[in-house]
């Protein structure tokens, strides 16, 4: 099973892919609506479970192999926040 790694900066939609009882265990990054990374379960990782269903950009190292894509994140960017400050049309 070949496997290559490199690091890459991955846009998508942030949607949760394992539950442990009633809570989220598992994460993916689904990007171009097509192609799922699923999320390394690190302390990086975790903390994109505030972001499910939200769109971000993450940075972090790829693994592909045959059958799977992985990221190990090692930064993130929540991209669709709404920033009202400084608009006095709101």
């Amino acid at each position: 099973m070949a496997q290559d790694v490199y690091e890459d900066s991955l846009y998508g939609q942030i949607l949760p892919s394992e539950w442990n009882d009633e809570a989220v265990s598992g994460l993916v990054l689904l990007v171009d609506g097509e192609e799922e990374f699923a999320i390394e379960n690190d302390d990086n990782g975790e903390l994109l479970v505030d972001f499910i269903d939200r769109w971000v950009t993450v940075e972090g190292v790829v693994s592909e192999s045959d059958d799977d894509l992985r990221i190990k994140v090692r930064n993130y960017t929540v991209e669709d926040e709404l920033d009202f400050e400084g608009d006095d049309r709101w």
